[in-house]
């Protein structure tokens, strides 16, 4: 299928890789695209000259950005707020001679001479971009382990906008800035006005300049439908066709007061008293006094974008623009936080970012971890020195430290560090100094104190939790963490194995690092809790970033609804790590071998219109489809598990969705297939299969299908079957296992029994090991019945029983 999205990457590449060429042959090739970029800039600096830069920027907003009837989402892989902004604020720098009172005036502008300017200037722009990644990618130091973090923060912040929903930001904003009483007192203070203001101010502006346009449309279309009567009626009246060509003149190239507008219309569409609207117009204006076209360029090409926390454009008349709408409730926070750093409510309201962080990451987790056991901002002890360390005795320990999440769902706990630093506008500029401090404070930080717990729970089999005591958690078999940051910056998030290279994250401690909106979104996408635990276990695979590389935490989730999200582990090592399983046959090597890394595309043309539709509808259900992980044939299983709570239901669960669809199938019918054809002698019959997808031993697995036949007890049948999934493990040197009991004379599941038992066997089932078939045999054992023809699985029944137990 055509992938629009694609194509534009590829062209985009073949640009930049076109420009390559041409400094091939210089004898410094770095200073020749340095000159080649200033002098780009300054001939386009001296075109943009030539015409006003309000009615300028109006028609590039045209031509820009996509023009959809209100109410439709657009989708379009061409558009992009980037050379909008450059054209913008080219054209916005004071020209040098403006001092002059002798200089000569700028010449009139022909009629179409704007619209066929913007048309071509598009491609100077790319131009510009390009010569300005060509710039960083030969300023960068290849030692430097940083180097490729700092570029793609730099690269992030020259191309995208909104990697979070607006309407998300926007709710966090007025959370954050008007959710504490002292800090929104101290902003009405200090600056005339609070967050609600800003964001009320800056949409009426985007709304009126809207409306502006549509009067310009309907005009437009009034006047050619008229000329168009008269001329078809053979009365064609010379005024009615020039009101028709200037009224379509005016919608594309529309006088600099028709493209603006006043504080006074600002002042009545919010209700907001004048001199509010006023203190937030100055706050949020664009100043680019004292700058060259050169430094504006320059400033922007390297993440430093003097729109991103003033957006707002001022003309000569003192009428007000928004280049576009996808910069002002992300400028409203990080431009009121720059006065709250200088505001005595700073503490206050770092207090509350942090505290608020936590709720609503708390908030999430509810959505997909039903039923769990939360511990919120608690604290427990660890080793205070390396003679406690090897101690090892956790009632001694005497250093308390914090934790923010831990949640327990059986053999699972999920370590969650919310991080609420704030990501600095020196390191969206690409300082990596400051770049390698502030994610230091937010990934570093972070995967150091949920490792600390892990480490505990790995090492001591507990926690001593302050006003708790003891908490044994010994039966914990799966540890995942998580790094939440309150801050959204995707390119750095997704690319965890360049941290592993910066420095900032260790190889053997990745958490799975996430903004707090895109968690949100992501815990909303889930259908079912096993889904979540699955994306884990494959989001923190450290090959993962290795293999797929996507600018944004979204894509990399929707492939993984999409394709699993699955890089094929070495068979070597998962021979290693499974001794009893066959040495690699020269197909899995061959397929793992030809895995090459893939550029996932964007993925969220379906979520986008899920999500504007579902805010358009309100509460009810949205018109579009909700993206939904890829029909599984073992989800009515994984379903039942969590319905009847048994023990394990949830990394259970994850461990059926796992398999590849082949296995699914198979999976799902194994129970039907052997209660279909009972031992002709009476006794039980079973099916067992090793998990061993991974090369980490703990990520192994046991699974095993039995029945119950008619003459055995429900008590004896449960003993033999548990019995033998413990010492399979045990044979098998699996940490879990799992057998699904089904009653031969109903046909029904009857039970779920999880084992997650480690160590030694009992001296009763020490006998039973000698009886069992050599580890060998498993190897390429299939039961028969699974050569069969795919059956229906509709028909298989469940049978609601008692939860294994009461939370």
């Amino acid at each position: 299928m055509f992938d629009p999205h694609a194509k534009v990457i590829i062209d985009s590449w073949a640009s930049l890789m076109a420009l390559m060429g041409k400094f091939d042959a210089s004898d410094d090739p770095a200073v020749a695209v340095g000159e080649a970029f200033d002098e780009a800039v300054a001939e386009f600096a001296s075109k943009v000259r030539h015409f006003d830069p309000i009615r300028l920027i109006e028609v590039a907003r045209l031509a820009f950005l996509p023009l959809v009837p209100a109410g439709m989402m657009p989708v379009t892989a061409e558009s992009s707020a980037a050379p909008l902004e450059l054209l913008a604020l080219t054209a916005l720098v004071p020209p040098q001679e403006a001092a002059d009172v002798t200089a000569s005036p700028r010449a009139p502008v022909a009629e179409q001479e704007m619209s066929h300017f913007v048309s071509t200037a598009r491609e100077e722009i790319d131009k510009l971009l390009h010569l300005a990644q060509l710039r960083s990618f030969a300023a960068a130091d290849a030692t430097d382990k940083l180097a490729l973090v700092s570029l793609l923060v730099q690269g992030g912040e020259v191309w995208m906008r909104n990697s979070s929903y607006p309407e998300m930001v926007e709710t966090t904003n007025r959370a954050l800035l008007d959710g504490d009483p002292e800090v929104r007192a101290a902003l009405v203070a200090e600056l005339g006005f609070d967050a609600s203001d800003a964001l009320a101010v800056l949409d009426a502006c985007h709304e009126l300049q809207v409306v502006s346009m549509n009067h310009r449309i309907d005009a437009m279309r009034d006047s050619v439908s008229e000329a168009m009567a008269s001329t078809e009626a053979g009365r064609a009246d010379e005024g009615v066709m020039d009101l028709a060509r200037s009224s379509l003149m005016r919608m594309f190239e529309p006088e600099a007061h028709e493209a603006t507008v006043a504080a006074e219309d600002i002042v009545r569409q919010t209700g907001i008293n004048r001199d509010r609207v006023k203190a937030v117009i100055e706050r949020f204006r664009l100043d680019l006094r004292g700058m060259t076209p050169a430094e504006a360029v320059d400033a922007f090409t390297a993440g430093q974008n003097p729109l991103r926390t003033r957006p707002i454009i001022i003309g000569s008349d003192e009428r007000v623009m928004l280049p576009h709408p996808g910069l002002h409730v992300f400028a409203v926070r990080e431009n009121l936080e720059e006065h709250l750093k200088t505001s005595t409510a700073w503490n206050k309201y770092a207090k509350h970012r942090g505290d608020l962080l936590e709720s609503r990451t708390r908030d999430a987790l509810g959505r997909v971890l039903p039923g769990a056991h939360y511990r919120d901002g608690f604290e427990y002890y660890v080793p205070a020195n390396a003679a406690e360390a090897a101690n090892a005795d956790p009632a001694k320990y005497t250093k308390r430290v914090e934790g923010d999440h831990l949640v327990i769902v059986d053999d699972v706990a999920i370590v969650v560090e919310d991080k609420a630093v704030a990501f600095s506008a020196l390191s969206r500029g690409g300082k990596k100094t400051r770049i390698r401090n502030d994610l230091t404070g937010i990934v570093t930080k972070a995967a150091e104190q949920a490792g600390r717990i892990r480490d505990r729970i790995e090492q001591d089999g507990g926690l001593r939790i302050e006003e708790e005591g003891w908490v044994g958690l010994s039966h914990i078999r799966e540890i995942h963490t998580i790094a939440v940051s309150l801050d959204d910056i995707s390119p750095v998030l997704t690319a965890t194995a360049e941290l592993v290279r910066a420095g900032l994250l260790s190889a053997d401690n990745i958490p799975w690092t996430v903004s707090l909106h895109d968690l949100e979104l992501i815990t909303e996408l889930v259908d079912r809790p096993a889904e979540f635990l699955l994306y884990l276990r494959r989001r923190r695979n450290p090959n993962v970033t290795l293999m797929f590389s996507a600018p944004d935490e979204l894509d990399l989730f929707l492939h993984f609804f999409e394709a699993g999200l699955w890089v094929e582990p070495d068979p070597a090592q998962v021979r290693t790590a499974f001794p009893f399983i066959p040495a690699p046959s020269p197909a899995e090597l061959r397929r793992y071998r030809s895995q090459q890394p893939t550029i996932l595309t964007s993925r969220t043309d379906a979520l986008d219109q899920w999500f504007h539709t579902k805010q358009e509808m309100g509460p009810g259900p949205a018109s579009a489809l909700k993206p939904h992980m890829t029909a599984t044939p073992t989800a009515p299983l994984v379903d039942e598990l969590q319905k009847r709570n048994v023990t394990g239901w949830l990394s259970i669960g994850a461990t059926l969705l796992s398999g590849s669809h082949t296995v699914q199938h198979k999976f799902a019918r194994y129970g039907a297939e052997l209660v279909s054809s009972p031992s002709p002698n009476g006794q039980g019959r079973s099916i067992t299969v090793p998990i061993t997808a991974s090369a980490d031993p703990a990520e192994g697995w046991l699974f095993a299908w039995a029945t119950r036949p008619a003459g055995e007890s429900p008590d004896a049948a449960q003993q033999r079957v548990t019995d033998y999934v413990r010492v399979k493990k045990h044979q098998l040197n699996l940490p879990r296992g799992v057998v699904f009991l089904y009653d031969e004379p109903t046909g029904d599941l009857r039970e779920v029994f999880y084992d997650g038992h480690i160590g030694p066997l009992d001296a009763s089932l020490t006998a039973t090991m000698r009886s069992l078939r050599p580890a060998s045999d498993l190897q390429r054992t299939i039961h028969p019945n699974a050569k069969r023809p795919p059956r229906s699985t509709s028909n298989t029944k469940f049978k609601q029983n008692k939860p294994k137990r009461k939370r």
